[in-house]
């Protein structure tokens, strides 16, 4: 049985040759300091340093480790280097769609659905504080005692929220991962089996036939994922502008990326309050920027007014998510955010209706649940065309299709696309668009992909 002494001198001499290693690499740039992408190289060195020291370890009188140690010494020495620390082989397996700390022993991991124990821990709150820092960089967020709270967009897409004692016992860290290389395509998501293949191209006709979109679902439903691969649909031809709080889009950056796009991103008060830019703001600015249509990462205050005068203003096709419980109650949310606009706290509730029920086509609503196999599940849970009709101070909406979770699937309220609301059948004919013709072609296509 191998000594811990053992693997701790292996590892130290390990770690002294990565180290030069990554200062000689380092001094070659201008940049010095250890970047989360210089985690590929990092790994490669580390492993070529652990086969240098098996091979000569017999002929020098080291100790001698099996496999499986050298292994384990590799990932330590990994983590101790590189700016994610003990998150760095959480972060790297692409099943892991979100990391939850809470305080430096206890790590977990939603993986594929299934939330777990990770296997790892940090040695003290100050080393995990150190990986924090690490991880958000020279950029505008800080962490400490004066500014205990930090939500950030990291590297790779992904979004991290730490907060610190004594504001959180113990500190809390939890980072959701955007997975640009898992869900690249509308097609994606329906082969997951997080919508039917049907939707597939009538979201692509959607988009083209610019209706004008709202994206709702609670946290973690997928609203981000959803409202990007949307986007992706539109033609390269038309300038797109993204307005966000915390930049998650990846418009520009996810599969090649998109041109003629510009990503707005907000910003709060500095330490002295000033210097604030509101998503408001930036909506007010994409108009000048001539977009032909504008995407709000969400919609969560006075802005949503903004939005919704772009949808009708010659931005036809845009869209945003918000926060709701249902598609009629995404409607009800839209209208509420709307009067908290200085201009429109006395609007009549019933005018403010029927101004999102003209300019509002369809609401996509995502749900997420836990499945009888105890995973967590994201889906489609309905899909609304709005009307243009009020009923009181509530828009109308027509179901096209709802998730049944009993039954495990979709169940469609319309089988053919011939009484779709007037105004949203003039947009798919003023595109050339028949619906009933699209949905037919799915077909062999479709089989072949599933």
């Amino acid at each position: 049985m191998v000594e811990e002494s053992d693997e701790e001198l292996v590892e130290a001499l390990v770690l002294t040759k990565v180290q030069a290693g990554i200062t000689e690499e380092l001094s070659k740039r201008a940049e010095t300091r250890i970047r989360v992408d210089d985690r590929g190289w990092i790994e490669a060195l580390a492993n070529r340093e652990i086969e240098r020291y098996h091979a000569r370890a017999p002929h020098d009188n080291l100790p001698i480790l099996d496999r499986a140690t050298y292994s384990l010494v590799g990932r330590r020495v990994l983590f101790r280097v590189t700016p994610l620390g003990p998150l760095t082989e959480l972060l790297a397996d692409p099943w892991v769609e979100e990391v939850i700390v809470n305080g430096p022993g206890e790590v977990l991991v939603l993986r594929d659905g299934v939330q777990l124990p990770s296997g790892v821990e940090f040695s003290s709150e100050e080393e995990l504080l150190q990986t924090v820092r690490q991880m958000l960089g020279d950029g505008s967020s800080h962490l400490d005692r004066a500014s205990p709270m930090v939500t950030a967009t990291l590297e790779d897409g992904s979004r991290i929220n730490a907060v610190l004692p004594p504001v959180a016992l113990p500190m809390a860290v939890t980072i959701r991962r955007h997975q640009l290389s898992r869900f690249v395509r509308l097609a994606d998501l329906a082969r997951t089996n997080a919508m039917p293949w049907e939707l597939v191209p009538i979201f692509q006709a959607t988009v083209r036939a610019r209706l004008n979109l709202v994206v709702s679902g609670g946290t973690g439903s997928g609203k981000t994922t959803m409202l990007r691969l949307l986007i992706r649909e539109v033609p390269d031809t038309e300038r797109i502008i993204t307005v966000e709080d915390q930049r998650e889009l990846h418009v520009r950056t996810v599969s090649g990326g998109r041109t003629n796009t510009i990503s707005l991103e907000a910003r709060e008060a500095n330490t002295e309050g000033i210097g604030e830019i509101t998503i408001q703001q930036l909506v007010r600015n994409a108009l000048r920027q001539r977009p032909d249509r504008i995407f709000v990462g969400e919609s969560r205050g006075p802005e949503a007014l903004d939005v919704i005068d772009a949808m009708g203003t010659g931005h036809e096709g845009s869209g945003t998510t918000l926060h709701a419980n249902s598609v009629r109650d995404a409607l009800t949310r839209l209208a509420a955010l709307v009067r908290r606009h200085p201009a429109q706290v006395r609007a009549d509730p019933g005018a403010v209706a029927r101004e999102i029920a003209a300019k509002v086509d369809m609401v996509v609503h995502l749900g997420r649940f836990r499945a009888a196999d105890g995973r967590d599940r994201r889906v489609i849970n309905a899909v609304g065309l709005v009307t243009g009709q009020v009923e009181g101070e509530i828009p109308v909406v027509e179901d096209l299709c709802r998730y049944d979770r009993a039954r495990g699937g979709w169940r469609w309220s319309m089988s053919r696309f011939d009484d779709l609301p007037p105004k949203i059948a003039d947009k798919f004919e003023a595109a050339g668009i028949d619906l009933n013709q699209v949905v037919a072609s799915l077909g062999s296509a479709s089989d072949r992909e599933r």
